[in-house]
């Protein structure tokens, strides 16, 4: 398994990058079921070359989702050190890293995987729950709030990750977040 995934290291190597970006050339082409061998040949590498980026096609995006949660829970702890950060902060630092990579969202789009979201949502629920003085049991608020701010990521994903939409984008989060108790206190009773 040490061969396998997707690593800042890796990417940063010229040749593995290329071979990476021939693979999703053709995956991004293809159906998601196409084979390793038909894989291998489109993308002009060897087969045992596609193996030792991915162990399966079906392996690319949990891949990607791997690498964008480990990359983004970092970023976030790095942030998180600082005293007095604002929820806006993170958000930002949400919607710039997924600008950043926009190629390995496509991926997860691709692979119609919502579960990355969801993921880096829940990085922040502490930080969100502790500013807004939601009470212990708010499972139920942050489930549906989660799924509102969802949406409207994935408006602005569908729209191309719009740079010109960025400020939109964050004024409606932090609406919804700011509003948050007020508008769903009464479903968690």
């Amino acid at each position: 398994m040490s061969g396998h995934g997707i690593t800042e290291k890796k990417l940063r190597n010229r040749r593995f990058r290329r071979t990476e970006e021939a693979i999703l050339k053709v995956f991004f082409e293809e159906d998601i079921y196409i084979g390793i061998g038909k894989m291998a040949e489109k993308a002009g590498v060897a087969r045992s070359t596609v193996y030792h980026h991915h162990r399966a096609v079906r392996e690319i995006v949990p891949d990607y989702r791997e690498y964008i949660l480990r990359n983004f829970k970092r970023g976030v702890a790095r942030i998180l050190v600082k005293k007095n950060v604002r929820v806006q902060t993170l958000y930002e630092y949400m919607i710039y890293f997924m600008i950043r990579h926009k190629k390995e969202f496509m991926v997860l789009a691709k692979g119609k995987d919502c579960e990355v979201l969801t993921e880096m949502l829940k990085v922040l629920r502490g930080k969100i729950e502790m500013t807004e003085r939601l009470p212990k049991n708010s499972d139920k608020i942050y489930i549906v709030y989660m799924g509102e701010v969802m949406e409207l990521i994935k408006r602005w994903v569908v729209e191309d990750f719009d740079e010109a939409k960025v400020k939109k984008l964050l004024t409606d989060i932090m609406y919804l977040t700011t509003t948050m108790r007020e508008r769903l206190m009464p479903i968690s009773e």
